[in-house]
């Protein structure tokens, strides 16, 4: 089997390339859908806040500062009904609650899956630009390091790939 050292830096290089936009196309996805969920949250929020019998300063106090977990577990932890509500619009909160606290977790989510992505994409870039001179001046074509390299390198990106299509499929379908 005759191979060129050409083989080498096109795969290499192409492996880099691709995984740099994949993941900037990735990175303006899941940021366009994490500011409509935050838009949403913000409005499930704004409803909560107007039939929460919670305190409605401490309340307001926590939404300006958009801390959201702490709002959902202070209006989760009092009565969640509001005696001066009907019972149908006390529902219709209880409803607008469950949607900002699903929201809120999908933004934790989101968060979490794109910083795990991008720990795992920037190896496997630098390991790509690293073995095109190691496999070049340092490894035969033929050694067998040089092709565990290259597949070890086609391996992790396929898995970044694989990663970026769940994340795109969590983003847009949930």
């Amino acid at each position: 089997m005759n191979i060129d050292h050409s083989v080498y830096f096109y795969t290499y290089s192409t492996i880099a390339q691709t995984l740099a936009g994949a993941f900037g196309f990735l990175v303006a996805a899941v940021v366009f859908r994490l500011q409509a969920i935050s838009s949403r949250v913000d409005l499930f929020a704004e409803q909560v806040l107007k039939g929460s019998p919670t305190e409605p300063a401490k309340l307001r106090e926590i939404r300006v500062t958009g801390d959201w977990n702490r709002l959902i577990s202070l209006h989760a932890g009092d009565n969640q009904l509001n005696p001066s509500l009907s019972r149908e619009q006390n529902e219709l909160m209880d409803l607008q609650f469950q949607q900002l606290r699903h929201g809120v977790l999908l933004l934790s989510r989101l968060k979490a899956a794109l910083f795990t992505s991008l720990y795992i994409t920037g190896p496997v870039i630098l390991f790509a630009i690293a073995a095109m001179p190691i496999t070049h001046f340092c490894l035969d074509p033929e050694n067998p390091l040089a092709l565990a390299m290259l597949t070890a390198c086609i391996l992790a990106a396929a898995y970044c790939l694989w990663n970026y299509f769940r994340l795109m499929l969590h983003a847009f379908i949930n």
